[in-house]
């Protein structure tokens, strides 16, 4: 029986979509099964990061009884399998509380679900958090993104949810930025992975995947997979490697294949 996690962060921005479908490729390449659902119902951007545009599948079809669960999980070539919303502005009418409870029903079907949970800590993110057993929020380095991130912890922590810790985004130790001391002592909690600010990122998200699987030698890539790793208990001992970040990015660019 799988457990629910979900990614919160008291802001948008933060790169809660960024960490979730990271993770989940990372923990496929482990050999565990992971779904993300898609949490952010009035503007779902998941799928969009895949290149499903838009998907022809979605929550939305088992809310109006056209389709099962099983039948809108999405499975990308990463390794994510993704349920995700609709785009359709007819279709923000639907009874979304009934689609967080139905996220329950998906505990048999994987080791972890992720929920990536709506931007800020409204009516979509407080959803998420009472369909889920834990919680992980994600923030940035900086002091406004941090205060957010207090805000976020204090919110589960009042829902009765226990909060794994803190990831901090979109970290660059060249940037006057706040050490991950400091961040903790704010936060209430752990930062239980850093992740840094990496060009390859963003490449990867223009060819529609997650950088773990596209790139999986560069130095976000790793820290993901770590990541990943100690949300289930293991640990990896791998290190960036530049070299070999830059020639999985070409192989794939002249069709040939991913490194492993």
């Amino acid at each position: 029986m799988g457990e629910i996690v979900s990614i919160i962060s008291g802001k948008g921005g933060a790169g809660k979509t960024t960490v979730a479908l990271n993770v989940a490729s990372a923990l496929s390449k482990l050999g565990y099964s992971c779904i993300v659902v898609e949490g952010n119902v009035t503007s779902p951007t998941a799928a969009l990061y895949l290149g499903y545009l838009p998907a022809e599948k979605t929550i939305n079809n088992v809310l109006k009884d056209e389709l099962s669960l099983d039948e809108v999980i999405l499975t990308h070539e990463s390794g994510v399998k993704l349920v995700t919303c609709s785009l359709s502005l007819a279709d923000l009418a639907s009874d979304y509380k009934k689609a967080f409870e139905m996220i329950k029903s998906l505990k048999d079907k994987a080791d972890l679900i992720l929920i990536d949970a709506g931007a800020g800590l409204d009516e979509e993110a407080r959803l998420a958090i009472l369909a889920s057993n834990y919680v992980m929020v994600v923030t940035n380095p900086e002091l406004p993104a941090v205060v957010d991130a207090l805000r976020a912890v204090r919110l589960a922590r009042a829902l009765k949810r226990k909060v794994l810790g803190v990831v901090v985004n979109k970290h660059n130790a060249s940037l006057p930025q706040l050490p991950v001391e400091e961040i903790e002592k704010i936060v209430e909690a752990p930062v239980i992975a850093t992740i840094s600010e990496d060009k390859a990122v963003h490449e990867s998200f223009a060819y529609n995947q997650p950088v773990v699987h596209f790139r999986p030698k560069a130095r976000a890539s790793v820290e993901f997979k770590q990541l990943a790793a100690k949300l289930v208990g293991e640990s990896i001992d791998e290190k960036p490697n530049a070299l070999l970040d830059r020639l999985s990015f070409w192989l794939h660019k002249i069709g040939l294949r991913y490194l492993p």
